[in-house]
């Protein structure tokens, strides 16, 4: 029998590593779960990562639904715990370097009424948002660099 499996997110710039995350998140939903994408809300991003996002969350979602092994894309609440609760799963799978801890996320859910097994995916690929982000910041400013000495031409 499937599990009802919840992954929470930003998905801002998807890469190798979100898509095999969710691959392996929608494994262990088995054949017949539900592999659910909480995709952080605007304010969220701002929030936890002291960022706006790139791309808006409306657009991020739509992203995120087109993936073959998501089921189902919601947009998070305010508290992230709250999303969960109402979603009720079976198991969270958590990124990484995902900001919550497997121990403090299932002793918060068990206090709000909720015995949820946590599970942590070890890294996929060698890349991340943040490495592509810098990446493009560098590149542009060296061409931008480029672009100047020209000018001075």
């Amino acid at each position: 029998m499937g599990r009802r499996v919840v992954v929470a997110g930003t998905f801002d710039i998807i890469h190798e590593g979100h898509i095999k995350m969710l691959w392996k998140a929608k494994e262990i939903a088995g054949d017949d779960g539900e592999l659910i994408v909480i995709i952080a809300r605007d304010e969220n991003v701002k929030r936890f990562k002291g960022r706006s996002p790139i791309i808006r969350e409306s657009s991020r979602a739509y992203i995120v639904k087109s993936f073959k092994p998501v089921d189902r894309v919601v947009l998070g609440e305010k508290d992230p715990l709250d999303s969960i609760v109402k979603l009720r799963p079976d198991i969270i799978v958590l990124g990484y370097d995902q900001w919550a801890g497997e121990k403090w996320l299932k002793e918060e859910l068990k206090k709000r009424g909720l015995e949820v097994e946590v599970i942590r995916l070890p890294r996929f690929g060698d890349s991340s948002s943040s490495f592509i982000i810098d990446r493009v910041i560098k590149l542009f400013c060296s061409f931008k660099k480029a672009e100047d000495r020209s000018r001075d031409l």
